[in-house]
Protein backbone atom coordinates (compact mmCIF):
# COMPACT_ATOMS: atom_id res chain seq x y z
CA UNK A 1 0.00 0.00 0.00
CA UNK A 2 2.69 2.49 1.09
CA UNK A 3 4.98 1.60 -1.82
CA UNK A 4 2.06 1.96 -4.26
CA UNK A 5 1.33 5.49 -3.03
CA UNK A 6 5.00 6.50 -3.20
CA UNK A 7 5.23 5.00 -6.69
CA UNK A 8 2.12 6.92 -7.77
CA UNK A 9 3.58 10.12 -6.36
CA UNK A 10 6.86 9.57 -8.21
CA UNK A 11 5.18 8.83 -11.55
CA UNK A 12 2.88 11.84 -11.28
CA UNK A 13 5.62 14.33 -10.44
CA UNK A 14 8.01 12.90 -13.02
CA UNK A 15 5.33 13.76 -15.59
CA UNK A 16 4.29 17.21 -14.39
CA UNK A 17 7.64 18.59 -13.19
CA UNK A 18 7.89 21.05 -16.09
CA UNK A 19 4.45 22.54 -15.41
CA UNK A 20 4.30 22.12 -11.62
CA UNK A 21 4.66 25.86 -11.00
CA UNK A 22 1.90 26.62 -13.50
CA UNK A 23 -0.43 24.08 -11.89
CA UNK A 24 0.10 25.47 -8.40
CA UNK A 25 -0.58 29.19 -8.57
CA UNK A 26 -1.49 29.11 -4.85
CA UNK A 27 2.24 28.57 -4.23
CA UNK A 28 3.93 30.40 -7.08
CA UNK A 29 2.60 33.91 -6.63
CA UNK A 30 4.21 37.09 -5.28
CA UNK A 31 2.38 37.00 -1.93
CA UNK A 32 3.29 33.44 -0.97
CA UNK A 33 6.83 33.67 -2.31
CA UNK A 34 7.47 36.88 -0.33
CA UNK A 35 6.10 35.25 2.84
CA UNK A 36 8.35 32.24 2.31
CA UNK A 37 11.49 34.31 1.80
CA UNK A 38 10.80 36.20 5.02
CA UNK A 39 10.24 32.99 7.01
CA UNK A 40 13.39 31.36 5.63
CA UNK A 41 15.53 34.42 6.32
CA UNK A 42 14.32 34.45 9.94
CA UNK A 43 15.16 30.75 10.36
CA UNK A 44 18.64 31.14 8.89
CA UNK A 45 19.35 34.02 11.28
CA UNK A 46 18.61 31.72 14.24
CA UNK A 47 21.34 29.22 13.28
CA UNK A 48 24.70 29.93 14.91
CA UNK A 49 26.81 27.66 12.69
CA UNK A 50 29.13 29.31 10.16
CA UNK A 51 28.23 26.71 7.53
CA UNK A 52 24.52 25.91 7.56
CA UNK A 53 23.53 22.46 6.29
CA UNK A 54 19.92 22.12 5.16
CA UNK A 55 17.88 19.05 4.23
CA UNK A 56 14.82 19.79 2.09
CA UNK A 57 12.44 16.81 2.31
CA UNK A 58 10.21 16.50 -0.76
CA UNK A 59 12.07 19.36 -2.42
CA UNK A 60 10.43 19.03 -5.83
CA UNK A 61 11.78 21.68 -8.19
CA UNK A 62 13.20 23.74 -5.33
CA UNK A 63 10.61 26.04 -3.80
CA UNK A 64 12.52 25.97 -0.47
CA UNK A 65 15.93 24.78 -1.65
CA UNK A 66 16.55 27.71 -3.98
CA UNK A 67 15.74 30.21 -1.23
CA UNK A 68 18.09 28.55 1.26
CA UNK A 69 20.79 28.56 -1.43
CA UNK A 70 20.21 32.30 -1.87
CA UNK A 71 21.02 32.67 1.84
CA UNK A 72 24.36 30.89 1.39
CA UNK A 73 23.33 27.54 2.90
CA UNK A 74 24.51 24.11 1.76
CA UNK A 75 21.42 22.19 0.70
CA UNK A 76 20.59 18.55 0.10
CA UNK A 77 17.34 18.43 -1.86
CA UNK A 78 15.60 15.06 -1.51
CA UNK A 79 12.57 13.82 -3.42
CA UNK A 80 10.93 10.76 -4.99
CA UNK A 81 10.92 12.48 -8.40
CA UNK A 82 14.26 12.27 -10.18
CA UNK A 83 13.09 14.58 -12.97
CA UNK A 84 12.05 17.28 -10.50
CA UNK A 85 15.51 17.16 -8.93
CA UNK A 86 17.19 17.35 -12.33
CA UNK A 87 15.20 20.50 -13.10
CA UNK A 88 16.13 21.92 -9.69
CA UNK A 89 19.83 21.51 -10.51
CA UNK A 90 19.30 23.50 -13.71
CA UNK A 91 17.30 26.20 -11.93
CA UNK A 92 20.11 26.58 -9.38
CA UNK A 93 22.60 27.15 -12.22
CA UNK A 94 24.40 24.05 -10.94
CA UNK A 95 25.11 25.74 -7.61
CA UNK A 96 28.01 23.96 -5.88
CA UNK A 97 26.20 24.20 -2.55
CA UNK A 98 23.37 22.02 -3.87
CA UNK A 99 23.31 18.23 -3.92
CA UNK A 100 20.33 15.97 -4.51
CA UNK A 101 19.22 12.65 -3.05
CA UNK A 102 16.47 10.25 -4.04
CA UNK A 103 13.92 9.09 -1.46
CA UNK A 104 12.52 5.62 -2.07
CA UNK A 105 10.49 5.06 1.10
CA UNK A 106 9.27 6.83 4.24
CA UNK A 107 12.64 6.62 6.02
CA UNK A 108 15.22 9.31 5.30
CA UNK A 109 18.60 7.92 4.10
CA UNK A 110 20.70 10.15 6.36
CA UNK A 111 22.62 9.83 9.62
CA UNK A 112 21.39 11.01 13.01
CA UNK A 113 22.10 14.64 13.94
CA UNK A 114 23.36 15.63 10.48
CA UNK A 115 21.56 18.88 9.57
CA UNK A 116 21.20 22.36 11.05
CA UNK A 117 17.81 22.79 9.37
CA UNK A 118 15.44 20.10 8.12
CA UNK A 119 12.40 21.36 6.24
CA UNK A 120 9.43 20.41 4.11
CA UNK A 121 6.75 22.39 2.30
CA UNK A 122 3.41 20.96 1.15
CA UNK A 123 4.73 17.44 1.65
CA UNK A 124 3.22 15.74 4.71
CA UNK A 125 -0.25 15.32 3.20
CA UNK A 126 1.34 13.16 0.46
CA UNK A 127 2.95 10.74 2.92
CA UNK A 128 1.03 7.69 4.24
CA UNK A 129 2.72 7.78 7.68
CA UNK A 130 3.47 11.49 7.99
CA UNK A 131 4.09 11.19 11.74
CA UNK A 132 7.02 8.90 10.96
CA UNK A 133 8.30 11.51 8.50
CA UNK A 134 8.27 14.13 11.27
CA UNK A 135 10.13 11.66 13.53
CA UNK A 136 12.71 11.16 10.79
CA UNK A 137 13.10 14.91 10.30
CA UNK A 138 13.78 15.28 14.02
CA UNK A 139 16.21 12.34 14.01
CA UNK A 140 18.45 13.75 11.27
CA UNK A 141 18.52 17.27 12.77
CA UNK A 142 21.39 18.29 15.05
CA UNK A 143 20.65 19.15 18.69
CA UNK A 144 20.00 22.89 18.66
CA UNK A 145 18.96 22.67 15.01
CA UNK A 146 15.57 23.50 13.53
CA UNK A 147 12.71 21.55 11.95
CA UNK A 148 10.52 23.67 9.68
CA UNK A 149 7.18 22.36 8.35
CA UNK A 150 5.03 24.58 6.12
CA UNK A 151 1.98 24.77 3.87
CA UNK A 152 -0.28 22.18 5.47
CA UNK A 153 -3.97 22.72 6.20
CA UNK A 154 -4.71 23.83 9.76
CA UNK A 155 -7.69 22.97 11.95
CA UNK A 156 -9.71 25.95 10.69
CA UNK A 157 -9.70 24.55 7.16
CA UNK A 158 -12.09 21.83 8.31
CA UNK A 159 -14.26 24.09 10.49
CA UNK A 160 -14.34 27.30 8.44
CA UNK A 161 -15.90 30.49 9.76
CA UNK A 162 -18.15 32.62 7.57
CA UNK A 163 -15.23 34.68 6.24
CA UNK A 164 -13.31 31.61 5.10
CA UNK A 165 -16.43 30.19 3.45
CA UNK A 166 -16.87 33.50 1.63
CA UNK A 167 -13.23 33.43 0.54
CA UNK A 168 -13.57 29.90 -0.86
CA UNK A 169 -16.71 30.84 -2.78
CA UNK A 170 -14.87 33.72 -4.42
CA UNK A 171 -11.72 31.77 -5.23
CA UNK A 172 -13.02 28.32 -6.20
CA UNK A 173 -11.91 27.39 -9.70
CA UNK A 174 -14.73 27.37 -12.25
CA UNK A 175 -15.09 24.64 -14.88
CA UNK A 176 -13.88 27.02 -17.60
CA UNK A 177 -10.84 28.08 -15.54
CA UNK A 178 -10.00 24.43 -14.88
CA UNK A 179 -10.31 23.70 -18.60
CA UNK A 180 -7.99 26.59 -19.50
CA UNK A 181 -5.38 25.38 -17.01
CA UNK A 182 -5.53 21.85 -18.45
CA UNK A 183 -4.94 23.29 -21.91
CA UNK A 184 -2.02 25.43 -20.71
CA UNK A 185 -0.38 22.46 -19.02
CA UNK A 186 -1.14 20.23 -22.04
CA UNK A 187 -2.97 17.72 -19.86
CA UNK A 188 -6.40 17.87 -21.47
CA UNK A 189 -7.29 14.48 -22.99
CA UNK A 190 -3.90 13.04 -22.04
CA UNK A 191 -3.83 9.43 -20.84
CA UNK A 192 -3.37 10.57 -17.24
CA UNK A 193 -6.32 12.97 -17.50
CA UNK A 194 -8.59 10.22 -18.84
CA UNK A 195 -7.30 7.74 -16.23
CA UNK A 196 -7.91 10.20 -13.38
CA UNK A 197 -11.42 11.00 -14.65
CA UNK A 198 -12.28 7.29 -14.88
CA UNK A 199 -10.95 6.41 -11.41
CA UNK A 200 -12.64 9.38 -9.70
CA UNK A 201 -15.94 8.68 -11.47
CA UNK A 202 -16.16 4.90 -11.16
CA UNK A 203 -13.61 3.65 -8.60
CA UNK A 204 -12.48 6.11 -5.93
CA UNK A 205 -13.83 9.66 -5.54
CA UNK A 206 -10.84 10.51 -3.35
CA UNK A 207 -8.23 9.61 -5.95
CA UNK A 208 -5.71 12.41 -6.44
CA UNK A 209 -3.30 12.18 -9.34
CA UNK A 210 -0.46 13.88 -7.42
CA UNK A 211 -0.83 11.48 -4.50
CA UNK A 212 -2.59 13.76 -2.01
CA UNK A 213 -3.88 11.56 0.82
CA UNK A 214 -4.56 13.49 4.03
CA UNK A 215 -6.72 16.22 2.50
CA UNK A 216 -10.19 15.26 3.72
CA UNK A 217 -12.36 16.31 6.64
CA UNK A 218 -12.05 12.81 8.15
CA UNK A 219 -8.41 12.27 7.17
CA UNK A 220 -6.14 15.28 7.46
CA UNK A 221 -2.92 16.40 9.13
CA UNK A 222 -3.36 16.05 12.90
CA UNK A 223 -1.46 18.92 14.46
CA UNK A 224 -2.15 17.66 18.00
CA UNK A 225 -0.14 14.52 17.22
CA UNK A 226 2.68 16.56 15.71
CA UNK A 227 2.78 18.85 18.76
CA UNK A 228 2.75 15.86 21.14
CA UNK A 229 5.60 14.19 19.26
CA UNK A 230 7.55 17.44 19.06
CA UNK A 231 7.40 18.09 22.80
CA UNK A 232 9.31 14.86 23.48
CA UNK A 233 12.33 15.97 21.48
CA UNK A 234 11.91 19.65 20.62
CA UNK A 235 10.74 23.05 21.70
CA UNK A 236 8.08 24.76 19.60
CA UNK A 237 9.67 28.08 18.61
CA UNK A 238 6.90 29.36 16.38
CA UNK A 239 3.52 28.19 15.17
CA UNK A 240 1.64 30.46 12.80
CA UNK A 241 -1.63 30.21 10.87
CA UNK A 242 -2.12 32.10 7.63
CA UNK A 243 -4.58 32.36 4.76
CA UNK A 244 -3.44 30.69 1.55
CA UNK A 245 -3.42 33.36 -1.14
CA UNK A 246 -5.45 32.79 -4.29
CA UNK A 247 -5.14 35.27 -7.10
CA UNK A 248 -8.85 35.58 -7.84
CA UNK A 249 -9.16 38.17 -5.07
CA UNK A 250 -7.37 41.50 -5.04
CA UNK A 251 -4.50 42.19 -2.69
CA UNK A 252 -6.45 44.68 -0.57
CA UNK A 253 -9.34 42.25 -0.07
CA UNK A 254 -6.93 39.42 0.77
CA UNK A 255 -5.09 41.53 3.36
CA UNK A 256 -8.41 42.33 5.04
CA UNK A 257 -9.63 38.73 4.94
CA UNK A 258 -6.47 37.23 6.41
CA UNK A 259 -7.15 39.20 9.60
CA UNK A 260 -10.48 37.39 9.87
CA UNK A 261 -9.70 33.84 8.77
CA UNK A 262 -6.93 31.37 7.96
CA UNK A 263 -6.59 27.82 6.62
CA UNK A 264 -2.87 26.97 6.51
CA UNK A 265 -0.12 26.48 9.08
CA UNK A 266 3.62 26.44 9.50
CA UNK A 267 5.56 25.36 12.55
CA UNK A 268 9.18 25.81 13.60
CA UNK A 269 10.75 23.43 16.13
CA UNK A 270 14.13 23.52 17.85
CA UNK A 271 15.64 20.14 18.68
CA UNK A 272 16.70 19.77 22.30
Amino acid sequence: MVNNIISQNKKAHDKIFKVYNLKHSEIYNKIEQARLRKVILNIVKKVKAKEINVLDVGAGTGNLSLKFLDEGCKVIASDVSEKSLELLKKLSNKNKNLSVAMITNENLPFKDNEFDITCCYSVLHHVPDYINTVKEMIRVTKPGGFIYIDHEANENKWKPNKYLIEYYKKTNQTFVEHLIKLIKTRELFSFDFIKTFFIKTFVDKRYKREGDIHVWIDDHINWKKIRALSKKHCKIILEEDYLMYKQKVGLKEYLNLRKLCNDTKYILLKKL
